[in-house]
């Protein structure tokens, strides 16, 4: 990091995280953007989106100061630039060189603020990647590979290919802005870098006296004009930092159509296009009046062919296109009502899990009052305990819907992971990602992205077969991988497809028997087999790779899996491919419960699981061949599961039960009850660890009362259908 005196390193220090967020937001469409580019190498606003991505880094990297950054970026930056102007042409060898400058560039803001963490072997790593970065940008001329002095010259270097104009900036800094750790000086001084100041004027009539000066409070506000060859964008982004605690006016120098449309843009609602024209002076009333004319003599012609307005406008009365384009744009915006700008903030997540561990103690406490309210018999009080928790409701789905983000952002990671894994593998590979838009609690999100991670890289690595392999099965020598999501009664079901080998079956079996998982000579079914893969320590790999072959890692799959209340299971059709299938609730939070007691406990079944509830003696309920409970519903056999049973409670078997019927993977079943309490919203608490290893069991929660409820995991109680209940009992 270059000299700085205390004030600018206060400022580095506050800012730091923000900058660093930013940077990775625009790393992260770099990377999207070049696996984009490699499908279509021709796409100009794909590379134009690319170039500015790499300038918006550098930029926001030379208001801090960030040499290493700049220097580097200012070489990608470059290179971006001659293929801009189709003096080089993209290439899968420039592609990749690409990709790992972009690993770099990631590296160095990772490290922006400790550069002790920059060692010898990566400075050595993006020395190699500047000489090759060189070479191919001195092509034709030796001036723009030549690194800059400093950051502040570095960011003054970038030309757009347009001719310098003078724009005018105002800036008027909050009061708080010193606190906030921005220096207004260092702004000013990175404009200065842009290009030429023409004029700059202080304006101090917000100073008050000096007695009464705060020397911590920000009175700072200035005017100034600069000539420069940068855009509004490259202007407005010294300010990216300090936009809360400014007010900027960035003046564009207006050409005479420009001023046409900003006064268009300006108007009130005007829904007619020639008006809006006559109105800013883009063209005389009688010039209008011969296009309507023109346009009414063509009533005839079939619509798609007659001629617009908006054509006509710029034929015949030579109305420039940019003035025409503002003209339809207002009327687009009318006629939808659309706001001229999106508003978003950005937030904490720690802030927000804040907000939404009060609104889980908010529901308890909610419940709480209900069951008061109603053992007073008031009937008003009642009321308005239901009116208080339907809002509760009303904003619980509110608050949860601000952590959903769609999957695809972390689906998108993974082109890059396929691009390498394949081409080390020397595997050619087409990668699908489906259901992107499919969304997910956040907290989901960041937890089941290494999972997917190993599972994607599996597919790669023993899966999909090489091209010669494939082509001697009777396959393409490409193959397929399908990265999917969707939801699905109240969870999401994450699907990662291969057409490669599939699990062979023979070899899982005697690796088992080797090594003491199953009994020498028993044969399970082809489901368990499938599953012993997610053993700890279990591999076929026939050697150890970088990849995989050491025989960890896929149980611990499993293991994060299940501690997000979720399920995996495995669909292998040997020689035909592979598919794994997780389905993980849609939030870890508060769900909607369905409450039943089994003597004294009680127990909470997602709602949306539930099917219907029908009554039944328990004489009607037998004991299958199989061991399994089961009865009679509508001429089917419907399996059930007897909590009684499986968690040896204490509790008299009553005259009538009550049998919920829900619905999981694996088709539906019956769960034996003896008291229906009816919905209500629950909020989820981990178990401690000594019950992490209940089958069954989810999490549990704190009722109104103060009672502990057990909440049931509707997926894995339906295992315990298949006769578990009659060998636990006998135990």
């Amino acid at each position: 990091m270059g000299h700085t005196n205390t004030a600018d390193q206060d400022f580095i220090a506050a800012a730091m995280p923000a900058f660093i967020s930013e940077a990775d937001e625009q790393i992260e469409a770099i990377e999207n953007l070049l696996l984009e580019l490699e499908q279509q190498p021709d796409d100009r606003e794909l590379l134009d989106s690319l170039f500015r991505c790499a300038h918006t880094v550098k930029g926001s990297a030379g208001i801090f100061g960030l040499t290493r950054v700049v220097e580097f970026t200012h070489h990608v930056e470059t290179l971006l630039d001659k293929m801009r102007d189709g003096q080089l042409a993209l290439s899968p060898d420039i592609n990749t060189l690409l990709l790992q400058c972009n690993d770099q560039i990631r590296f160095l803001v990772d490290t922006a603020a400790d550069e002790a963490g920059d060692t010898q072997e990566q400075r050595d790593i993006r020395a190699d990647l500047v000489i090759q970065l060189r070479a191919l940008a001195d092509a034709n001329t030796d001036a723009n590979s030549s690194a800059p002095a400093t950051a502040m010259q570095e960011a003054a270097t970038v030309t757009t290919g347009t001719r310098p104009r003078v724009w005018k900036i105002a800036a008027r800094f909050g009061v708080d802005t010193f606190r906030n750790g921005m220096d207004p000086l260092s702004i000013a001084r990175y404009l200065g870098g842009l290009g030429r100041v023409v004029s700059m004027h202080c304006v101090s009539d917000a100073v008050p006296a000096l007695a009464k000066l705060d020397p911590e409070n920000c009175f700072l506000s200035f005017t100034m004009e600069l000539e420069t060859s940068c855009g509004r964008e490259e202007i407005e982004g010294a300010f990216s930092f300090v936009l809360d605690d400014c007010e900027l006016d960035v003046i564009e120098p207006e050409t005479e159509n420009q001023k046409m449309a900003r006064a268009i843009d300006a108007m009130p609602e005007t829904p007619r296009l020639g008006d809006m024209l006559v109105q800013v002076g883009a063209v005389s009333l009688q010039k209008l009046e011969q296009v309507l004319s023109t346009q009414q003599q063509s009533g005839n012609i079939p619509a798609v062919v007659k001629p617009k307005i908006g054509d006509l406008l710029e034929t015949q009365a030579g109305v420039a296109p940019e003035v025409v384009a503002a003209a339809l744009g207002k009327q687009q915006k009318i006629r939808d009502n659309i706001p001229s700008e999106d508003r978003y903030i950005r937030v904490q997540a720690d802030r927000l899990d804040a907000v939404i561990n009060l609104l889980g103690e908010l529901v308890i406490a909610g419940a709480g009052a209900t069951l008061l309210a109603r053992d007073s018999r008031n009937v008003a009080l009642i009321e308005a305990n239901l009116h208080i928790n339907s809002l509760i409701e009303e904003i619980r789905n509110g608050t949860l819907g601000l952590r959903m983000v769609p999957v695809g952002e972390t689906f998108n990671r993974f082109r890059r992971v396929v691009r390498d894994t394949a081409s080390s593998l020397g595997k050619e590979v087409n990668f699908e990602i489906m259901g992107g838009e499919a969304e997910l609690d956040k907290s989901m999100v960041e937890k089941i992205a290494d999972p997917l991670m190993h599972l994607v890289r599996n597919s790669l690595d023993h899966g999909l077969e090489p091209p010669q392999e494939r082509l001697a099965a009777g396959k393409g020598r490409v193959g397929h991988l399908t990265l999917s999501a969707k939801h699905e009664t109240g969870a999401i079901l994450i699907r990662i497809e291969d057409d490669g080998r599939g699990i062979n079956r023979e070899r899982v079996l005697q690796r088992a028997w080797n090594r003491g998982l199953v009994e020498q000579g028993v044969v399970p079914s082809d489901n368990d087999i499938n599953m012993l893969i997610f053993e700890p320590g279990f591999s076929t790999a026939e050697q150890v790779t970088n990849l995989s072959g050491r025989g960890v890692g896929m149980d611990v799959v499993r293991r994060n899996i299940e501690a997000l209340r979720g399920t995996i299971r495995l669909n292998s059709m040997p020689g035909v491919g592979l598919q794994v299938d997780i389905r993980l609730p849609l939030t870890l939070a508060i769900i909607d419960g369905f409450m039943v007691g089994v003597g004294k406990s009680k127990f909470v079944l997602p709602l949306e699981s539930v099917v219907e509830v029908i009554e039944a003696a328990p004489p009607n309920t037998k004991v299958d061949v199989s061991g399994r409970y089961c009865l009679e519903l509508r001429g089917a056999v419907l399996s059930v599961v007897r909590l009684r049973t499986i968690y040896a409670l204490e509790s008299d078997m009553p005259e009538r039960v009550s049998v919920v019927v829900v619905n999981s993977p694996r088709g539906m079943y019956g769960i034996e009850v003896e008291v229906l309490l009816g919905q209500q919203q629950t909020v989820i608490k981990p178990l401690g660890r000594l019950f992490k290893t209940l089958r069954g069991i989810s999490g549990s929660s704190i009722l109104g009362s103060g009672e502990v409820a057990l909440i049931l995991d509707v997926s894995s109680l339906g295992d315990l259908t298949t006769g578990m209940e009659t060998a636990m009992t006998a135990r």
